[in-house]
C-alpha cells in the first residue's frame, strides 16, 4: 500500500518571496562537495553567503584553496566558532565529515535560532541510533534532534521539505538507488529482493588522499568495497519503509570503485515474471515525466551529460522476467550540494531550479 504518491513541481513557501536576498553560511567549505556548494551559493541571484568556515584553512582566501573561484569571490575561510559566526541567519549548510554536525547543531540552534539548516552529512538521515551506530561506527549525541530532521529527496519528498526547518541531504549512493528503484513501487513491480551494483567516481573519498582510495591508484583499476555493508543501505530501506506501508524487501548493495572523478552510475535488477512494458513506462512517467531535473532516457544513461550539474538520467528495461533500471548522478552536485541548493529553494520558496540552471558537458 502506498502512503505517498509522486510529488507534481511546485513552489516552496511563499514566506521569503519578498525580492531580498537571505543570508547563508556553511560550516566545512573546504572539501569537495563543501567547494561546489560555495560556488552554487555565491553565483545564486537569492543568496548572500555570509561565512565559510574551515578549520584548516581559516585566514586564507577561498579562491587560493579553490583555484576555479578565482576572480569569483574575496571572501576568506574563517574559524568554524558557532558562538562568533553571525547570528542573524537565515539558513546554514553544513558540509562537514560524518559525525561533525551532531555536535554542532545544537549549538547553531542555539546561537542563530532563526536559522534553518541542510546537513549534507549523514548524522541526520537516520532515525535509529543503534543503526546510526552500527554503520557509522560512532555514539550519536544528539538522538533528540534525529525526529526533526526531514529527509531532503525534493521530487520525492516536496511537501515535507516545503515545511521543514532542518533537513538532512540524502548520500550520494542513496540519491540514485532510490530514484532508480522508486517507480517500480508505485506499480508493484517489485516480487522478490533487490540486486544494486553502483560505481562511484574518485572525488566520493574526499580531497584528501587515503590509501586506497587516491585516485592515482584508482585510475586504471576497478574493485568493490564495503559490499552488502555501505552505510547509505540503511537510509535507502528507511527511505522505502516510510514511504510504502507493505515494504517488506531488503536490498543487496555492491558499490565499486570507478576510474573516473565525477559522478555515480547505478544499476538495480529486480525479478518479475509479469513485466509489462507499458506499465513499466507509465510509472516512470508519472512520477518523473513533469520533474525539471529528471531525464529519462532511452537505452543508458551516462555520466558525462550530467557532469557537474543537477540533473537525473534514468533508464528502465523489462525483459526475460528482469527489470533494470538505472540511474546516473553526479555525486558532487546532485549526490550533495546541488541537491542542497534544491532543498533551500523549496524552503524558502524560490523557483526549484534557481541557481541550478547549467548544462552538463560533452567528452
Amino acid at each position: 500500500m502506498l502512503k505517498t504518491i509522486c510529488n507534481n513541481p511546485g513552489k516552496g513557501s511563499m514566506l521569503f518571496k519578498a525580492k531580498r536576498k537571505i543570508n547563508a553560511g556553511i560550516i566545512g567549505g573546504a572539501g569537495y562537495g563543501g567547494a561546489e556548494l560555495v560556488k552554487l551559493l555565491l553565483l545564486h541571484p537569492r543568496i548572500n553567503l555570509v561565512f565559510v568556515t574551515s578549520r584548516r584553512h581559516a585566514g586564507k582566501k577561498i579562491s587560493s584553496v579553490n583555484r576555479f573561484l578565482t576572480g569569483v569571490t574575496n571572501m576568506e575561510f574563517i574559524e568554524p566558532d558557532i558562538e562568533n559566526l553571525t547570528p542573524d541567519m537565515d539558513i546554514v549548510f553544513l558540509a562537514t565529515p560524518h559525525g561533525a554536525s551532531m555536535h554542532i547543531v545544537p549549538d547553531i540552534i542555539k546561537h542563530m535560532p532563526k536559522a534553518r539548516i541542510i546537513d549534507l552529512s549523514g548524522d541526520f538521515r537516520l532515525k535509529n541510533p543503534h543503526i546510526y551506530k552500527q554503520y557509522y561506527n560512532k555514539e550519536h549525541t544528539a538522538t533528540d534532534l534525529l525526529g526533526e530532521f526531514v529527509y531532503g529527496l525534493p521530487e520525492l519528498n516536496r511537501d515535507a521539505v516545503r515545511k521543514a526547518r532542518y533537513v538532512a541531504n540524502p548520500g550520494c549512493f542513496a540519491t540514485g538507488v532510490i530514484f532508480a528503484l522508486y517507480p517500480l513501487f508505485t506499480v508493484s513491480a517489485v516480487a522478490r529482493d533487490i540486486s544494486v551494483v553502483a560505481v562511484t567516481g574518485s572525488s566520493g573519498s574526499g580531497e584528501l588522499p587515503k590509501e586506497l582510495t587516491h585516485h592515482p591508484i584508482r585510475t586504471s583499476n576497478f574493485k568493490a568495497y564495503k559490499i552488502l555493508e555501505h552505510q547509505h543501505m540503511p537510509e535507502i530501506e528507511q527511505f522505502f519503509k516510510d514511504t510504502f506501508i507493505s515494504w517488506d524487501y531488503e536490498i543487496g548493495m555492491v558499490p565499486q570503485s570507478g576510474p573516473f572523478v565525477r559522478g555515480i552510475f547505478t544499476t538495480a535488477t529486480i525479478y518479475n515474471e509479469k513485466i509489462q512494458t507499458d506499465r513499466l513506462r507509465n510509472a516512470f512517467m508519472d512520477c518523473y515525466g513533469d520533474e525539471k531535473f529528471i531525464r529519462i532516457v532511452e537505452g543508458s544513461p551516462e555520466i558525462n551529460p550530467i557532469a557537474g550539474t543537477n540533473y537525473v538520467e534514468i533508464s528502465y528495461v523489462g525483459r526475460s522476467n528482469f527489470i533494470v533500471t538505472m540511474s546516473a548522478i553526479d555525486n558532487l552536485v546532485r549526490g550533495a550540494s546541488g541537491q542542497a541548493v534544491q532543498n533551500m529553494n523549496i524552503m524558502f520558496g524560490f523557483d526549484e531550479d534557481e541557481g541550478l540552471q547549467f548544462p552538463g558537458q560533452r567528452p
